[in-house]
């Protein structure tokens, strides 16, 4: 993956990508790349095996490193953001192979997903109450309204994923990330 200059504005794209070199013991994975995705756009990075596909997915979540270049999240520099928060600000992947909890609903799945962004802390999570009580609800609405709408999953959100064919298990994954 390789491109010279990159032409995208803050103004105009949420996420870019700049200029980008991953190397793993002197061998080049990425080599100045550079991109962006608009707001709202569906975005396919495709290629052959080797290219580099992955390794800019894992630079953009931080679990690789770039060795030089500049990625930027609604205007802001993220390239030395930790994975956590970079989850926490709405950016997340899933993998080839399907990594979901089998014998939990499809909404347990996806709530999973957003736990990083809820306030309340384990302890209060687990008594269930009050403030905890009244953001898990707004939650489930939020879930409800945008993430399965969506992704036409409502027929299925009470089901326990192992019972789901592989094709409905990639869809929760999507949902949850």
């Amino acid at each position: 993956m390789t491109q010279a200059q990159n032409p995208y504005s803050p103004d105009e794209y949420q996420l870019i990508i700049e200029d980008i070199t991953l190397t793993f013991g002197g061998i080049n994975a990425l080599s100045g790349v550079s991109t962006g995705v608009k707001k709202g756009e569906i975005f396919a990075i495709i290629g052959p095996n080797g290219a580099g596909k992955t390794c800019i997915l894992n630079c953009i979540n931080r679990f690789y490193h770039p060795d030089q270049g500049r990625i930027l999240f609604e205007g802001r520099e993220i390239t030395q953001v930790r994975a956590h928060k970079i989850a926490k600000l709405g950016i997340a992947r899933t993998f080839q192979n399907v990594e979901l909890f089998g014998h939990m609903t499809v909404m347990d799945n996806i709530k999973l997903g957003r736990h990083v962004h809820l306030k309340s802390g384990f302890l209060s999570g687990g008594i269930y109450y009050g403030k905890t009580r009244r953001e898990e609800i707004a939650l489930r609405q939020e879930i409800e309204e945008t993430i399965i709408d969506l992704l036409e999953i409502e027929a299925i959100r009470k089901r326990t994923v192992h019972t789901l064919p592989y094709g409905l298990q990639k869809r929760v994954e999507l949902a949850r990330a």
